[in-house]
């Protein structure tokens, strides 16, 4: 019996959704002077938590290419090859090496952080290198991964994601839309190469995997917390100096909440990918 051919359409109608919310994330976070003052009191209200983790955050961050670029290369590589899984191999590298590309442009080339008087002038840090890379090389993983394995890659490689961003915010290397939007343009290039995937013939599984829907309780806690989190700061957006704890909290909220919700939602859009 062949396996029925994979649906695009799926997946290059979530790409436009995601690239939307990128744009809309660098438009307001980036570009607007009430964008910046929210993004970067939960960068300075990292400070507070600075001096108790930076050793082990740095540490990690700086091990972060190594074990994204090494292990992560070593492991797709390792299943693929041993599952004949050739499409989903070469598409998962190169997505990964896409995204990567495109982060890096991003930042010094395409995107600009224009000068609004509400911080100090920084250079674009939009997005996160680190957590693009991160989450470039679990999706590679995830990809190659067989269906039945595939919710344990997710939880794996977004556990790891979500780690790499909240620490780049703690260590103050960067402000948590920088970390959102490596979050989504990871997820952007990895619908389009699946879709193209599809477009040509990829079938779809015949046992197709588990959804994480337990994951979304994670989500929505952690949205609501952000979410009240950017009230009280937009509503107080012309006194810089207060409540930056709770932009902090609200800061690793949201990445957390992005994160739990890529996962669970990727695991049910990529359930039937053989």
């Amino acid at each position: 019996m062949v396996n029925p051919r994979l649906r695009a359409w799926p997946f290059f109608v979530a790409a436009l959704g995601l690239l939307a919310g990128f744009i809309a994330v660098y438009i307001f976070f980036v570009r607007t002077y009430a964008g910046q003052v929210v993004d970067e009191r939960a960068f300075n209200g990292a400070y507070s938590q600075h001096d108790a983790v930076a050793t082990f955050s740095e540490h990690f961050l700086d091990v972060v290419p190594v074990i994204a670029f090494g292990a992560g290369i070593v492991l797709t590589l390792a299943i693929g090859i041993a599952t004949r899984r050739w499409r989903q191999l070469i598409a998962g590298l190169v997505v990964a090496g896409v995204a990567c590309v495109l982060a890096e442009l991003s930042k010094y080339v395409f995107l600009s952080r224009p000068e609004t008087g509400a911080t100090d002038p920084f250079g674009n840090s939009f997005p996160s290198g680190h957590t693009t890379v991160a989450a470039a090389a679990a999706f590679a993983v995830f990809l190659v991964t067989a269906p039945r394995w595939r919710p344990v890659a997710a939880l794996a490689g977004g556990a790891f994601a979500v780690l790499t961003g909240i620490l780049a915010l703690v260590s103050q290397w960067h402000r948590p839309s920088d970390v959102v939007a490596g979050l989504i343009l990871v997820a952007i290039c990895g619908c389009l190469g699946t879709g193209i995937l599809a477009m040509l013939g990829l079938p779809a599984a015949r046992q197709p995997s588990a959804s994480l829907g337990w994951l979304w309780w994670i989500t929505a806690i952690a949205a609501a917390v952000s979410l009240v989190a950017f009230v009280l700061i937009y509503a107080s957006v012309a006194d810089h100096g207060r409540h930056l704890e709770i932009a902090y909290v609200g800061g690793v909220s949201a990445v957390l909440a992005v994160g739990a919700g890529f996962t669970a939602a990727g695991t049910r859009l990529f359930r039937t990918v053989a």
